[in-house]
């Protein structure tokens, strides 16, 4: 599959690379907004050039009904931040709209080393229209 002018956003300095990991409240995510003050790792799959928005897909531990298998990160010692060290699943039938200001250097965890799992989240529709 090729690069999309997306994925290139990233590389020119427009935006963090895609399927970057970050954290964020469920405030600012809204997948589980019962829980406004907790974490959610999200990453990211589209970045557009202009406009306020980014699309995220949400990262759970449930694996009852399991979109994007995600398996644990191990890569301690080059994302020191990320905390994913369980297989989880990524729920890429939900796209999520974030502002970009939240997906800042102080929230990101690490980059997916897994190509499964980008090529998948590559696949996955990110609009909500």
């Amino acid at each position: 599959m090729g690069i999309g002018l997306a994925d290139l956003a990233g590389l020119l300095n427009m935006g963090p690379p895609m399927y970057a990991w970050f954290q964020q409240t469920e405030a600012v995510v809204g997948f589980a907004p019962q829980k406004p003050n907790a974490m959610r790792p999200i990453i990211l799959r589209h970045w557009a050039p202009s406009g306020p928005l980014a699309y995220v897909f949400a990262r759970t531990s449930s694996l009852e009904r399991v979109e994007v298998r995600n398996p644990a990160h191990d890569h301690r010692e080059e994302w020191p931040k990320c905390w994913l060290h369980d297989d989880g699943n990524i729920v890429a039938s939900r796209p999520l709209p974030v502002l970009k200001d939240a997906l800042d250097p102080t929230h990101r965890l690490c980059s997916e080393d897994d190509q499964a799992t980008i090529d998948a989240v590559r696949a996955a529709r990110w609009q909500t229209k």
